[in-house]
């Protein structure tokens, strides 16, 4: 099939378009910056002298349609992903906008499917335990759980309305190849550089490359609408960093710091923003981290026939990832190969 990509310079969207390569698919990206197609998709194994780029924004409606013609699927995987409060208006401004744009013109055109990379925050705040597919639509007031609920509330007509579209819900994507810096990224370096805080909070993370390989798994036409939870692995405090001791091989250092701490630090956070300062934690992630819940990823590996990879695979590739490219020391990194 020949498949448009939205968002293949992203985290999510660079490694969607080589999986999708890789089992034989046309790869059609509409991107803002196509230089970013070297220094971001290219280094996740994209090849792109067999990528069809276009070069326009989703908020752009005739962009857009241009793209979408000639093409047999979509995957909708651009958005703005932001804790930061000072972008609320280009998240607001970007995602819902785009998701209109993107999902009406696939669905205009016949596309089938046409894949929307939702996210667990659109589910938010969660009313059961685990989360499936069959969640409501979240109601949060943050400004990137909002803006995807609107998206996935448009998702979600066109399925009622019999179209081929995809839902897929993604919980915090960690892995490899993070050349565009994800929101994920500075967490994950703190974890290797500084004492690690204990508390309440909860961590529900899933591997890219599973992602991608779901989203290239839902590559069929004549299937109808789908959701596929992608929540991955939820670990308490405690558990993260058993973890991150086992993969490193260090003893990294704990502290204990209540929820209160945490409110205020997100606080502190949203104003560190204006002022040009990131402090890693806002209000809005504070908000995801004490109420982020585990997924019942067991229908989307059925029915895609992706195996999720164990968390400490992950997480070690990712750290040898970091300490390539310079993130973390050698000594940071540890014992990871």
């Amino acid at each position: 099939m020949r498949v448009l990509v939205t968002g293949a310079t992203g985290f999510v969207g660079s490694h969607a378009a080589k999986a999708l390569q890789d089992d034989g698919h046309t790869v059609r990206a509409l991107v803002r910056t196509p230089a970013k197609l070297e220094t971001v998709t290219a280094r996740v194994g994209v090849d792109l002298s067999l990528v069809e780029t276009v070069q326009g924004d989703i908020r752009d409606a005739v962009a857009v349609e241009a793209a979408v013609d000639g093409c047999d699927a979509v995957v909708h995987a651009a958005a703005v992903v932001s804790i930061d409060p000072t972008a609320e208006a280009e998240v607001s401004g970007t995602n819902l906008a785009g998701a209109q744009n993107v999902l009406g013109a696939a669905v205009a055109a016949g596309c089938d499917p046409v894949v929307h990379v939702s996210t667990g925050e659109a589910l938010f705040p969660f009313r059961t335990d685990p989360v499936t597919v069959d969640h409501p639509v979240g109601t949060a007031r943050q400004a990137y759980a909002r803006s995807k609920a609107q998206s996935e509330h448009l998702a979600r007509r066109y399925q009622a309305q019999g179209h081929g579209v995809v839902i897929v819900y993604p919980a915090l994507v960690i892995g490899p190849g993070d050349y565009n810096q994800s929101v994920q990224l500075q967490p994950m370096k703190l974890w290797l550089t500084k004492p690690i805080p204990r508390s309440s909070y909860t961590m529900t993370m899933v591997d890219v490359r599973d992602v991608a390989a779901v989203i290239a798994a839902s590559i069929e036409a004549g299937r109808g609408p789908r959701r596929y939870l992608m929540f991955g692995h939820h670990l308490a405090a405690d558990e993260l960093l058993s973890e991150l001791r086992a993969v490193t091989g260090r003893d990294l250092r704990s502290v204990p710091m209540p929820r209160a701490v945490f409110s205020a630090w997100g606080r502190i956070g949203d104003l560190g923003h204006r002022f040009g300062r990131d402090l890693v934690l806002t209000t809005e992630a504070v908000a995801y981290m004490f109420n982020y819940r585990a997924g019942d990823n067991s229908a989307t590996e059925h029915d895609t026939g992706v195996t999720l990879r164990p968390f400490a695979e992950s997480l070690a590739d990712t750290i040898v990832w970091m300490r390539d490219e310079g993130h973390v020391t050698a000594a940071q990194a540890g014992a990871v190969p």
